[in-house]
């Protein structure tokens, strides 16, 4: 837990540092030094694992470390690649957009920057170990923990307190004082995800099969740590509010639906097998809340659809206790 507390209190920093770096040149070239040093870094983490894969051998075969080591190295070269050029083009006061998006502006290239940390640490999780021998404990706090670091995030992102006031900061969100029509139509919009759920999860069990048994076998270790129907719905609440404030509030308005839905669907670890297709489609549908209704709608749709999945779950996992007890 003190690792995941240290790690996004370092992410919160830099990305402090890249809303400085927006109006000065120093804080500027700070952020591009910092964010290259960690690509380095991890390049070199990987090269070295790649030529001596034993050193993980507690953790799997020399295959596994070896697929690890790849993609460690593939996240690298993806932030040190639009690094160089944009230190290039810094240097060179220039100023290149990709499709209207100044993308060598500090707040972007770090917001890539951890992104592809978070993603690339998660496949390589993957690759590493079964999600059904991954041991979590503490599934609660960690969990608070990670989306508030989220939350805190997409304020910073956005300038809070830096190039943004409060108000301004609640705009570009997309935030404004939470309504009756919000909760109705977040509850209709959760409803008719649970039955997307329900329908392309058999649909991807028929075709895939054993593919899913992992992805479900993780979800039921975590409820299982949630301490009850009242742990479920904190569960719902935090992750719904962060993860929305970060890639619905934050992501979104900048990278657009369907590149933020495939970043969501891919930084979740546990659905990192065929069922991330059905994560992408509902960040399609929450992506299509937000800009239709506002992030609120958005936030209350995602808690609400954790909670159910998450109470539906908790009952089945009760039943089959009590069907093993007779």
């Amino acid at each position: 837990m003190t690792e995941t507390v240290l790690t996004f209190g370092l992410a919160l920093l830099i990305i402090l540092l890249a809303q400085f770096g927006e109006r000065n040149r120093r804080a500027q070239w700070l952020d591009y030094l910092i964010l290259l040093l960690a690509a380095l870094a991890l390049l070199a983490a990987g090269i070295l694992i790649l030529f001596t894969p034993e050193m993980l051998q507690p953790l799997g075969s020399d295959a596994r470390g070896k697929k690890f080591a790849w993609i460690i190295i593939g996240a690298a070269l993806l932030i040190i690649l639009p690094l160089i050029l944009a230190i290039n083009a810094t240097r060179r006061r220039q100023n290149p957009t990709l499709r209207g998006i100044p993308w060598t502006r500090p707040v972007h290239l770090t917001a890539w920057t951890l992104l592809t940390l978070f993603i690339g640490g998660n496949f390589a999780v993957a690759q590493l170990k079964d999600l059904s021998d991954l041991e979590i404990d503490h599934a609660l706090p960690l969990l608070i923990i990670q989306n508030s670091g989220f939350a805190l995030a997409a304020l910073l992102g956005v300038g809070w307190g830096v190039r943004r006031s409060w108000r301004d900061v609640l705009a570009r969100l997309g935030l404004r004082r939470p309504t009756l029509g919000d909760a109705l139509i977040g509850t209709g919009m959760a409803l008719m995800m649970l039955i997307c759920t329900g329908i392309m999860g058999v649909l991807v069990m028929l075709i895939f099969g054993e593919d899913m048994t992992a992805s479900s076998g993780f979800n039921q270790q975590i409820i299982s740590q949630l301490h009850g129907a009242g742990g479920v719905l904190l569960m719902g609440l935090a992750t719904g509010a962060g993860e929305e404030m970060l890639y619905r509030g934050a992501l979104q308005p900048v990278a657009g639906v369907w590149l933020t839905s495939f970043l969501f669907a891919v930084s979740h670890i546990q659905y990192l097998s065929p069922a991330i297709i059905v994560i992408f489609v509902l960040g399609l549908m929450l992506g299509y809340t937000r800009n239709k209704w506002g992030l609120g709608a958005a936030i209350w749709t995602h808690a609400l659809y954790n909670a159910l999945v998450g109470l539906l779950t908790l009952a089945a996992m009760n039943l089959d206790q009590f069907n093993v007890g007779m």
